[in-house]
């Protein structure tokens, strides 16, 4: 598995504990909250981006066959 997705389902994890928390009351700032979230945003964006450029690799290689 790779790191960028154990990280993706580790943040998005502590981001729902964190909104959960954040309706129920007593927690920590809005702020946290919204940083966690587009912090696991970006992990999963990354991530794709990764894929993106693997797959785009293999197209050109594929081109260069052709």
């Amino acid at each position: 598995m790779d790191i960028k997705n154990l990280l993706f389902w580790i943040f998005l994890i502590i981001a729902t504990a964190l909104l959960i928390w954040n309706i129920f009351g007593n927690s920590p700032s809005e702020f946290i909250t919204l940083v966690t979230l587009f912090f696991t945003l970006l992990l999963k964006i990354w991530s794709i981006s990764d894929k993106q450029i693997r797959l785009e690799m293999g197209v050109r290689a594929l081109s260069k066959d052709f």
